[in-house]
């Protein structure tokens, strides 16, 4: 279950996923590894994880930055329908950003190890700002050891720039 909450130590909603009672051991794991596979995957096409826990019931949770816009799913509706404000919103141009945004994020995963395994459109969320962000990795699996400097520019993309030879990263 996915609820928006306020964060009362800094003031701004955030989405809290938990799971519901009752729960077998199996729903368990399978939770626990959504959520160090995506607090693990920082990467800013992948929604970031900002807490864990167990709540006053027992229950496993994480909570997570609050994503505000519209799925692919809802967009590709509109577009299909002839939305005038859809297709003026997303023009070709526009559905090639978010492609390469789609393809950032599972190109840093698989560098990462990690196979997505439910990407959909309904599992991509489009930001009002042009922010592109895969949701959802509660079925994904890590099927080999991840390399840090792996996949974090698509191929033909400007690398990052080196840091500064002074500073410690």
């Amino acid at each position: 279950e996915v609820l928006l909450v306020k964060d009362h130590d800094i003031h701004r909603t955030v989405a809290l996923k938990r799971l519901p009672q009752g729960v077998d051991m199996g729903q368990v794991l399978r939770f626990v590894d959504e959520v160090r596979t995506v607090g693990s995957l920082e990467h800013p096409n992948i929604v970031p994880v900002h807490d864990v826990g167990v709540d006053a019931e027992g229950r496993l949770f994480f909570v997570m930055k609050r994503l505000e816009g519209e799925t692919l799913e809802s967009v590709i509706t509109r577009l299909r329908e002839g939305e005038p404000a859809a297709t003026a919103k997303y023009s070709f141009p526009m559905r090639v950003q978010i492609f390469r945004g789609i393809l950032s994020a599972v190109a840093y995963a698989h560098g990462q190890g990690f196979v997505h395994r439910d990407l959909k459109p309904a599992n991509i969320m489009l930001g009002p700002f042009g922010e592109v962000t895969v949701m959802d990795w509660g079925l994904a699996k890590r099927i080999r050891g991840g390399d840090p400097n792996a996949a974090r520019t698509l191929p033909g993309a400007p690398a990052p720039a080196p840091a500064p030879a002074d500073l410690d990263v």
